[in-house]
């Protein structure tokens, strides 16, 4: 399993009147595509995670856009609740006793845990690159040469 962030750009910024669409087409921005991109490679299933929504499979449906982040400490009042993201957590019935690869940059990684509760354990091989530009560069060259990223390489 494997879990993507979402972002910012969507679909409807260029295409206002589309109406509903899948989330794996409704986040457009780069390194939203490179995470899926790599996760259809060298995952067997992945997630979106989306602050408003929680969990996305990529053939969920999204009505609209929308304007909400998670920050450092997680949650806010305009994000999907931590209750609601722990339901989710229990509907995707994953084995504790395999690690789930989460991309995305270090604030995910306390959001996971919380949302687990400590149950699960997650390997974030993008953590420790300086910057987006850096892990967008890290993501397409593994995607290119078809091999996966090692959360060790860098630590």
């Amino acid at each position: 399993m494997m879990i993507i962030p979402s972002g910012k750009p969507k679909i409807w910024d260029k295409n206002p009147k589309l109406g509903s669409c899948e989330a794996k087409k409704a986040y457009t921005g780069t390194f939203h595509k490179l995470c899926q991109r790599y996760a259809e490679q060298f995952a067997d299933d992945y997630v979106i995670l989306s602050p408003k929504y929680g969990f996305l499979h990529p053939n969920d449906i999204l009505e609209a856009t929308y304007d909400v982040r998670f920050n450092q400490k997680g949650v806010t009042k305009d994000t999907i609740q931590l209750d609601a993201l722990k339901a989710q957590w229990q509907a995707l019935q994953l084995n504790n006793q395999e690690e789930v690869i989460l991309l995305g940059g270090k604030k995910y990684g306390p959001l996971l845990e919380a949302i687990s509760e400590g149950k699960q354990s997650f390997a974030q091989p993008l953590i420790g690159y300086s910057g987006i530009g850096v892990m967008q560069a890290h993501l397409k060259q593994a995607i290119l040469t078809n091999k996966e990223l090692d959360a060790r390489e860098h630590k």
